[in-house]
Formats: structure tokens, sequence, C-alpha cells
């Protein structure tokens, strides 16, 4: 600092010209210093905030991606297992098809040993063939049969298929007190099926006379 005389002969200290631009130089240099800093600041903020964006922003990508996998493993995990029920059906139907055929034709041998016409009658004994939980059964207009009504129905309506297979000869067996036995042809469907239970030689020893007469 300087002295100064006034007028009226007092003294006084001041600045110089030198210190008082110095002063105005050292503050602006400090606002400047301040104004960096703040800068610096609001530049580090605004470069976290897009930091902060950017990792929002990957993990939304990383949970849609997620999502997306995990949605592609479960639809692959389904097909796989549709797949597999569509051929385990496919096979069990299959092997209850084949015992209904083996059923089927194994009636049509014990009516024939021709394996043409074995063939044939398999493929109508069939249609009255169903699988079930218990193994292959019969059934005739929705309702449960025995084999003997297949059989007794089989032969009433292909007669022309069936030569005997196991059957002894001879004629009709035994007839009633009094008269003679019935023929095949004048029994009803259910005396034939009591006949064919009751006494299956019998049966088919009359199958086959009447089958000679045809």
């Amino acid at each position: 600092m300087a002295t100064f005389k006034l007028e009226d002969g007092s003294e006084v200290e001041a600045f110089t010209e030198e210190e008082v631009k110095a002063k105005i130089e050292e503050e602006v240099t400090g606002l400047k210093t301040k104004v960096d800093e703040l800068l610096g600041e609001s530049k580090s903020a605004k470069q976290k905030a897009r930091e902060l964006e950017e990792l929002q922003r990957k993990a939304e990508e990383d949970g849609l991606k997620q999502k997306e996998e995990f949605k592609t493993l479960y639809e692959r995990e389904q097909k796989a297992k549709q797949e597999l029920a569509e051929k385990y059906e496919t096979f069990a139907q299959r092997v209850q098809q084949k015992e209904i055929e083996t059923a089927a034709l194994s009636v049509a041998s014990e009516l024939t040993r021709d394996t043409k016409r074995a063939e044939l009658l398999r493929e109508q004994v069939a249609r009255y063939a169903r699988y079930t939980e218990d193994g292959v059964k019969f059934e005739m207009g929705g309702v449960e049969v025995d084999k003997a009504k297949v059989v007794a129905h089989i032969e009433e309506n292909y007669p022309f298929l069936i030569d005997g297979s196991g059957a002894s000869g001879g004629g009709a067996t035994g007839g009633k007190s009094g008269g003679a036995a019935k023929n095949l042809a004048d029994m009803s469907e259910g005396e034939r099926v009591a006949l064919y239970k009751k006494d299956p030689d019998a049966y088919r020893r009359l199958r086959d006379s009447h089958n000679q007469a045809a």
C-alpha cells in the first residue's frame, strides 16, 4: 500500500493502481478456478448420469434377453414334450391295434384253416374288437359281448368263409327226445351262442353240416 497526502494536509493509505489490478486479477483468477470446479462437477454429474442411464439400459436389455432365452427354452421344452407324447401315443396305438389284430386272427383261425379266408374273417372280427385296460374285448352295438356272440354273428353272416377249422367230421349231434335236432339254419343267434358256450364241438359239427349242405 502507499501513503497519499490530501489537500488538507492529512495523509491516508490506499492501494496503488498496480495493487488494485493485482487484487482484481487474483479475484478473477479465483472466480475462474471456482467456475472450473463447478463446471468439472457438472461434467462429472452428467457423466455419472450417463453412466447410470447406460447401466439401466444394459440391465433392461439383459433382462429382456434373459426373458427371451427363457421363452425360447420353455417353448423348446414344450415342443420336445409334445413330440414325445405324440410318439408315445402313436406307439401305443400301434401296440393296441396289433393286440386287436392278433385277437381277431385267433378267432378267425378257429373258423378256417385257409389263410386268405382267415384274413377276411379277421377283418370282420376286428370290427367288433376294442382295446381296453383289461385287454381286447368285443362290442356289438355299443354293448360288450363275449367271443361266442361274435363267432355266431360271423358264422351267420359269412358262412361262405368258414370251413370248420378244428372240427371233427360227422353230422349234427343229439336229438331232442321224441324229435330231430335243430340244424344251424333253424337256430336263432342266441341259440347258437348258447350252444357254442355249452358244447363247442357240437356247434362246430352243426356248422360243418350246414356248410356242406350249402
